[in-house]
């Protein structure tokens, strides 16, 4: 891919903080077991590992990019870089688990504000030709997160200890900080002498956090999921009332009322993320108690996805600057479904073929799709709106995500109620895979009808 010399330390710093993200969420999760013997961890305090941390990335992505229109992106990229770092240094260090919990929701808010900064200052800097470009290698840094995260994780544990996880992950992020200090000059503040709307992110972080609880209590404790649910709701409401009479919106509503095109690829997003984000979940225990592999054959099979959303980005990219980013979205969204499609024709029987393929379609679509959408958005927000629309990317994957999770552990429950998924039940657990399965294609083509309005509105 075609790189301005000028731009290429930004990219390595950039494309660090995108690689971090995923990274820490996935290869965690290969940690957790003797991070729990040395911490003394309960289950469910080891639960709340991964569930602080994307709380801390879903409250502060949006704000993050309203942070950095407001004081400087590049200042607000190191903020969140430093915080990241720090804490991940200290983490490999802690001994006592509320302490480590606590820490992991800070370490996540620092990670929310260099991912939204770190995608604003690229298409910031990129020229209009090469923006698909400097995106498609950004994207490919977090699909690289994503698949390293598990096996290198496991490797540095085995080695190492879990402790330096985190100590060498801490001291990258530093040296990219670093590498920002000294290469990188660039600043864009396009809100420079604007209030941060405080009031509106108080809100936000109760309805995102009602949200977050809500989804991982409402299987073994539907009265408290059911209510935080209905409070998210409520708040939601809130937010876009408040935001309407706001002079400084966090959540711009009146922007996306007048700018159908940003709206609908949001919208879009939320469905796709909402769509496709379960399949490892389904397909992890498909595997393991279904087909009686081992983690580590799992681990490999699954890595397929990452692997070709990764090689995938640099000819999305090129489709993107060849033709119409719109068409290679509807590419993408259609892939994406025919891939959750093929998913619901498993059986315990079935060849791995299907799996294969089902995960060879999600990742060259889901691919297609962020690219693409993503170059969408930036551009139809307009270069002032730029660090608002960053944030907006992230807060609708996420949203999409954390929803994604309520419809499975309705179904599981449904299907399975509080039982453990087993050998005794793997026929009710197809079921309800399959059943998911069909729902989230259906729904993902239907986000075709967003991407086709959104082309259309486009062109005119």
């Amino acid at each position: 891919m075609p790189i301005l010399k000028e731009h290429r330390s930004l990219l390595v710093a950039m494309c660090a903080a995108q690689f971090f993200m995923p990274f820490m969420m996935a290869g965690v999760n290969a940690v957790l077991p003797p991070l729990g013997e040395t911490l003394g961890a309960s289950a469910r305090e080891l639960s709340l590992v991964g569930a602080v941390y994307s709380l801390g990335l879903v409250i502060f992505q949006l704000a993050g990019g309203t942070l950095g229109d407001i004081f400087g992106r590049r200042r607000i990229f190191l903020t969140g870089m430093c915080i990241f770092g720090c804490t991940s240094i200290v983490l490999g260090f802690v001994s006592n688990m509320t302490l480590f919990i606590v820490l992991r929701l800070v370490q996540g808010t620092g990670c929310a504000l260099l991912s939204s900064c770190s995608l604003a200052l690229l298409v910031s800097a990129a020229p209009g030709n090469l923006r698909a470009s400097y995106l498609g290698i950004s994207g490919a840094a977090v699909y690289a997160g994503i698949a390293c995260g598990p096996p290198l994780a496991g490797l540095v544990a085995g080695w190492l200890g879990w402790q330096w996880l985190f100590r060498l992950t801490g001291l990258a992020a530093l040296a990219a900080m670093l590498l920002t200090v000294s290469r990188v000059k660039l600043e864009w503040r396009p809100s420079k002498g604007e209030h941060f709307d405080v009031g509106g992110c108080l809100i936000y972080g109760c309805c995102m956090t009602a949200l977050t609880i809500g989804a991982s209590e409402l299987a073994d404790h539907p009265g408290l999921g059911g209510g935080m649910l209905a409070l998210w709701a409520a708040l939601a409401v809130l937010l876009c009332i408040r935001e309407l009479h706001s002079s400084f919106p966090l959540l711009d509503v009146r922007m996306l009322a007048r700018n159908r095109v940003t709206s609908l690829s949001l919208v879009a997003a939320f469905i796709n993320y909402c769509s496709f984000f379960g399949m490892l979940f389904f397909f992890s225990l498909y595997l393991q108690v279904g087909r009686g592999m081992s983690v580590e054959q799992t681990g490999l099979v699954l890595a397929l996805q990452a692997l070709v959303q990764a090689l995938s980005s640099p000819l999305a990219a090129r489709l993107c600057n060849r033709w119409q980013a719109g068409y290679v979205c509807t590419l993408g969204t259609i892939l994406c479904g025919c891939g959750l499609l093929l998913a619901a024709f498993l059986h315990l029987d079935s060849s791995l073929l299907i799996i294969f393929g089902s995960q060879a379609l999600l990742g060259l679509g889901v691919s297609f799709f962020a690219l693409s959408n993503t170059t969408i958005i930036m551009e139809s927000a307009g270069e002032a709106n730029v660090g608002r629309a960053s944030g907006l990317v992230g807060m609708v994957r996420t949203a999409g995500m954390l929803c994604n999770m309520v419809i499975i552990t309705l179904t599981l429950s449904f299907f399975l109620g509080h039982e453990a998924v087993g050998a005794h039940n793997v026929d009710k657990f197809l079921r309800a895979m399959r059943l998911d399965m069909i729902l989230f294609g259906v729904l993902n083509l239907l986000a075709v009808s967003c991407t086709l309005a959104r082309n259309v509105s486009r062109r005119h």
